[in-house]
């Protein structure tokens, strides 16, 4: 599976790992909390990995004593994860900007605390303040992922993501019209043809189905 780092850059190569290392400017024992990373084909662009927005954008004059340069932090409520982007020669979005994936967010730099141009790539949980090692986390897929069974009556964004499917009115609820297209659907793709959808039906729309 594609590792979350080898989408922000684009054929990486991890130059300083995460965890205790010999800090390359003050050459001592340090921790390192987060991946060093230069693409291999000298791509500086840094690259959204999902939906999600720009929590923090510091640049310029308020850098902070962090050694980070100019840094961005995106968050990505599906994987619910915060991730920073260290050390940029240029950051392209604003606070609050909204991203989707394969948006390019960042120039890799050399601003800060470094001795060449790479990407710090730092990591934690939404609302967390604990260091993650970006080397542990994988893409996740872009199926859509249904986690119950959907049928008239039922209620949600999952709901939603149906009637989109569909091409019927999406407003999360299902009734009628959405029972009668998912009815439709069924009967062009040979199943039962009886309104609800669950593990046959999601499948067919093309999507994952674990069923809490």
């Amino acid at each position: 599976m594609t590792k979350i780092y080898e989408y922000v850059v684009k054929q990486p190569k991890i130059t300083s790992p995460f965890g205790y290392r010999i800090d390359p400017i003050t050459k001592k024992k340090k921790y390192h909390a987060g991946l060093d990373l230069v693409s291999r084909i000298k791509d500086r662009n840094l690259y959204a990995i999902d939906e999600g927005y720009v929590q923090k954008v510091v640049t310029g004059q308020n850098r902070s004593k962090t050694g980070y340069g100019n840094y961005i932090w995106v968050r990505y409520p599906r994987y619910n994860l915060s991730l920073l982007h260290a050390h940029c020669e240029k950051i392209l979005l604003k606070k609050g900007a909204k991203v989707k994936k394969g948006d390019v967010i960042a120039i890799m730099g050399t601003t800060g605390k470094s001795t060449g141009v790479h990407l710090h790539l730092g990591m934690t949980k939404i609302g967390s303040n604990t260091w993650l090692n970006p080397a542990n986390y994988n893409m996740l897929s872009d199926k859509y992922n249904l986690t119950r069974v959907l049928r008239k009556g039922s209620k949600g964004s999952d709901v939603k993501e149906l009637q989109k499917k569909l091409r019927v009115s999406s407003d999360g609820i299902f009734g009628n019209n959405t029972k009668n297209a998912v009815k439709k659907f069924q009967k062009s793709n040979r199943l039962t043809a009886d309104g609800i959808v669950g593990k046959n039906t999601a499948h067919k729309l093309g999507w994952l189905y674990k069923n809490k």
